[in-house]
Parts: C-alpha cells; structure tokens; sequence
C-alpha cells in the first residue's frame, strides 16, 4: 500500500511540474513518467541537480520593465527532491493517509545539522546517546506537495507500547524538506511511531464560498511495527 501511494504521490507531483514545464516553454528532457499496474511509477533520469541551469529564457515585459521567465531547467531540482523522498520512505520507511494529509516518515542513523541564528548558524553534531534521525514528511494526497508551516510531534513507543522518547520536530532543509529530529532509543527492535499533527498556520487563498478553506483539522496516525537499528549505519 505504501509502494503504491509513494508512487503516486511522485507521479502526481512529476505531473503537475511537466504540466509547469511546458507552460513556460521548458524542455522536459530527461523526465519520464510511465504506468504500472496498481499505480504510477515516474523515473528522473540525469542525476540530482545542484543548482538551475542557465538554459534558454523566455522574455517577458511588465510595466515597462523586461523579466526573464523561467529557464528550461529550473524546476528540474523540484523533481529530484521529490523522487528522493519517495525512494527514501520506500526503503527506510512509510506512508498513511490520514484525514486531509498524506504522511511518510523515513528512520535513519542520527545526524547532525546547522541550527541557530540564520547569520550566525553553528554545526551541531548528534549528542551523546542519539541514536536515530526520524523524519516526517505530510503532503497534500490531491497534488502530492509537502505542506509547511506545520506543529509535529513523534512519539517514540516500545512494544509494549510504553512513551520512549516525544518530541517536537524542526523543519528541516536537505535534500528534500522535511520535518524531524534525532531520538534516543536504547536498543534495535520493534517500536511504533505515532504522529501528532496540527494544523499549518500559513494563509489561504480561495473565495469566500469554501474554496481554499483546507488543513484545518488535527489529526493523529501510528505506523506499527516498525523495525529500527538503533545507530547502526
């Protein structure tokens, strides 16, 4: 069921950044989409990209003042961070759908991260007893976009169901965004993983008749049975 919705969820986004592709005149070289039966599978081919390229531009002209439009390649960076979160909750994690969000979560050794002041960021490497990197990803099932601005708590709990570690998850910058922090488990085993979402609190824009009026409710999913190494690479 994962499989089927971690392609999905890449399909739906790789479609809406082809649909944005030719739009603005971009060329959709190297991006693939193909059907498989019990969902889509998308391919990106060519590796992840660093940075935009410097392809052609479109012109454009606004009071009176010439913009460049997007170049070919601009949103190409977009696919590859999609693709990779998508791999990563196959391999290293899930996906449920709850209430209005789809969320994934990916189980990784501890790491470190560049946290503070944005003019003054210090490196922090994991502390003593860290033993495992758990994130959290919640998208939107209809496009299949990681949703900001969100308050997410983990709760870590042993088989037995007793509370091992909760805490309140950062938003994280990386290869694709995401929402985690670094746990301390005291042993590899089975734990379950439960997720405690509020609502985002970015603005909507829509009408007055409902239209936009999304994300508004609390919801709560638990992945059980998850297999966890604890700091093991």
């Amino acid at each position: 069921m994962a499989g089927i919705a971690g392609r999905a969820l890449a399909a739906g986004v790789l479609a809406i950044l082809v649909g944005m592709f030719a739009a603005c005149g971009g060329n959709q070289e190297g991006v693939e989409a193909t059907g498989e039966t019990g969902g889509a599978t998308t391919e990106v081919t060519g590796g992840t990209t660093a940075g935009t390229t410097a392809g052609g531009t479109t012109g454009g002209t606004t009071a009176g003042t010439t913009v460049a439009g997007p170049a070919q390649d601009d949103f190409q960076g977009i696919v590859d961070s999609y693709a990779i979160a998508q791999e990563e909750i196959s391999s290293e994690g899930g996906l449920k759908e709850v209430g209005p969000y789809l969320v994934g979560y990916i189980v990784e050794p501890a790491e470190g991260w560049w946290e503070g002041e944005p003019n003054r960021l210090r490196w922090r490497e994991p502390e003593a007893g860290e033993t495992n990197h758990i994130e959290v990803l919640p998208f939107d099932p209809d496009t299949g976009l990681l949703i900001p601005e969100m308050s997410i708590t983990l709760t870590v709990l042993d088989e037995s169901g007793r509370e091992v570690e909760s805490k309140e998850l950062e938003f994280y910058y990386g290869e694709f965004y995401h929402y985690a922090n670094n746990f301390s488990l005291p042993e590899s085993g089975t734990y379950t993983l439960k997720v405690d979402l509020e609502p985002p609190r970015f603005n909507r824009h829509g009408s007055e008749d409902g239209e936009g009026k999304v994300f508004t409710q609390a919801a709560t999913v638990e992945f059980e049975g998850v297999e966890i190494e604890a700091g093991e690479e």
